[in-house]
């Protein structure tokens, strides 16, 4: 182990071209923790993370404490958010009268020591019940309280997450709030083993897969990372996005809350341009025919651009206005791409949340009901290869024949959703015809039908006759893996906990305790999902 922790690793969890003079006094601290681990519990922190990371962790506990002591407000914007949620102050912990919401606390910490060794590595899942857990927040917590009435506040970090607006104006207003975006989820100590971490690494790999580009596609490429963390990615707490923690940073009495909370989800894909006027660009989403207004206060006008150009852009909706962020190209009109992007299940499923999300509800209970009157008042199917094909077409022809179309709306229905992918191929080189899979059908009331393989021994039904016996490995991939749905998910749970014995023993037992937590920290941007309905030549502005 290394010796001591020096201030250049104090400052990786800190916003760029930052500095103040309480470094000394908390890197002191971060040492202190350090020093104070005993050689067994170094040994067991280095099973899930090498020694540079056992010092981080020291420092992110320090980060803690000093949040707290200055009140930069990221760790109470958690604390927000999860009582909000759950109606309690934190997961996992049974808290005493002891606990004091506005000061420091070991069970803070040792939650925050659960999330530290989950998020520096993804292979093993820690359980927060492990007992040298809570040892090693105790010893910190003696460090914390012993200099405690010393700590100095860090008003110079307190103010890179406070919004200054003193020199805003009219066309960058939007830029400059989502520079706070940035400072938040990119440049806090909270998000430094998630948020921080996934982006550099996703980064990496976009630099090394464009190495024989040209400066400028490549930069292209990372403003699209970047722009997915910015507005679509969600943290591994709570799963939410940048807003939503920008927001509670700064508090809903504050002057900003209101436009922060009116950011939107990012709209990215082909449009078409239409028209522009003194203050608007007309915009019409090719794979939906929704209309967007963007704002020329965050565009210059498009003087060289005809009418029907295909223009790539990404639009963000603040403050009633639509405003552009991220990349822009321009291109002559062309009508094999037009095609392709109108039959493009994924290009239309970008603007999905500004549809009536009533009507989409209902148009999804529509389909559910079709789907339990066809499978016996089931929501889930065991099939084989053989069998997967043929029973998502009869289903789809059940459906069909129960909005009682005609043949000729039958067949564009039919064509229709076996080109979005809905319902699989039935043509004879079909993949899974032939191989020894075996399926688990959902119908998820969110966004239609769903089918896994490889997980049919975590279902001890009397329906599947393919279960031989119970499977840890299957419980634990349905559980934790993003590509199961939250709502798969939690029907798995609610009809077969009481079946299983993975759920009969600690500390199995004692997750569904706080289970929704669990399943957002596992499933992260996965965690809500994404309706397929799309209401196509609706107005997006």
């Amino acid at each position: 182990m290394k010796s001591r922790i020096y201030l250049k690793q104090w400052l990786h969890s800190k916003p760029e071209h930052y500095s103040s003079k309480t470094d000394l006094h908390y890197l002191k601290i971060a040492n202190s923790i350090y020093l104070g681990l005993e050689n067994n519990q170094k040994l067991v922190l280095k099973q899930f993370m090498d020694e540079a990371d056992v010092a981080s962790l020291c420092c992110f506990i320090t980060c803690y404490y000093e949040d707290v002591i200055s009140q930069t407000n990221i760790w109470k914007a958690f604390k927000t958010l999860y009582a909000k949620s759950y109606g309690k102050a934190l997961p996992f912990y049974t808290l005493t009268e002891e606990y004091l919401d506005e000061e420091i606390n070991a069970e803070d910490v040792a939650f925050l020591i659960w999330y530290f060794l989950n998020t520096i590595q993804g292979e093993k899942f820690v359980s927060p019940h492990n007992e040298f857990i809570t040892n090693i927040a105790k010893q910190a917590m003696e460090v914390l309280n012993e200099d405690y009435e010393f700590a100095p506040e860090n008003t110079v970090l307190k103010k890179f997450y406070q919004i200054n607006s003193e020199h805003f104006d009219a066309t960058d207003e939007f830029y400059q709030t989502r520079d706070f975006l940035y400072a938040v989820f990119f440049d806090s100590y909270l998000f430094y083993t998630d948020i921080k971490r996934r982006f550099e690494q996703d980064v990496f790999e976009t630099i090394e897969d464009l190495s024989e580009e040209k400066p400028q596609m490549v930069m292209s490429y990372i403003r699209e990372v970047t722009e997915a963390y910015t507005f679509s990615k969600s943290s591994a707490l709570l799963a939410l996005n940048a807003k939503d923690w920008a927001s509670a940073v700064v508090g809903e009495t504050d002057a900003h809350y209101k436009s922060l909370t009116s950011i939107s989800q990012k709209v990215k894909g082909l449009f078409l341009y239409k028209s522009q006027t003194e203050t608007d660009v007309t915009l019409e989403h090719i794979a939906s025919g929704m209309l967007f207004k963007m704002t020329k206060k965050s565009f210059d006008s498009l003087e060289d651009i005809e009418e029907d150009y295909i223009i790539y852009i990404g639009l963000v909706k603040y403050n009633g206005e639509w405003w552009f962020s991220g990349n822009f190209s321009a291109s002559p009109f062309n009508a094999d791409l037009i095609l392709d992007e109108k039959n493009s299940a994924k290009s239309r499923s970008e603007v999905s949340f500004l549809e009536d999300q009533a009507q989409m509800a209902s148009i999804m209970e529509q389909q559910k009901q079709a789907f339990l009157d066809f499978n016996q008042g089931s929501l889930v199917a065991f099939l084989s290869a053989a069998d997967l094909n043929p029973f998502l077409e009869a289903y789809m022809t059940f459906f069909n024949d129960s909005l009682k179309l005609s043949d000729q709306e039958k067949e564009a229905a039919h064509k229709r959703t076996k080109a979005d992918g809905y319902f699989g191929n039935t043509a004879k080189e079909d993949p899974l015809e032939g191989e020894d899979k075996v399926f688990v059908v959902y119908f998820n009331p969110k966004s239609g039908i769903e089918f896994y393989d490889d997980i049919i021994n975590a279902f001890p039904d009397e329906r599947n006759s393919f279960f031989t016996e119970e499977s840890r490995e299957d419980v634990q991939y349905i559980l934790m893996s993003a590509t199961c749905s939250t709502e798969f998910t939690n029907y798995f749970v609610e009809h077969y906990k009481d079946r299983l014995d993975y759920f009969k023993s600690e500390p199995y037992k004692s997750y569904l305790n706080d289970l929704d937590f669990l399943l957002r920290f596992w499933k992260k941007d996965n965690y809500h999902t994404k309706s397929t309905v799309v209401l196509t030549g609706k107005d997006g502005q």
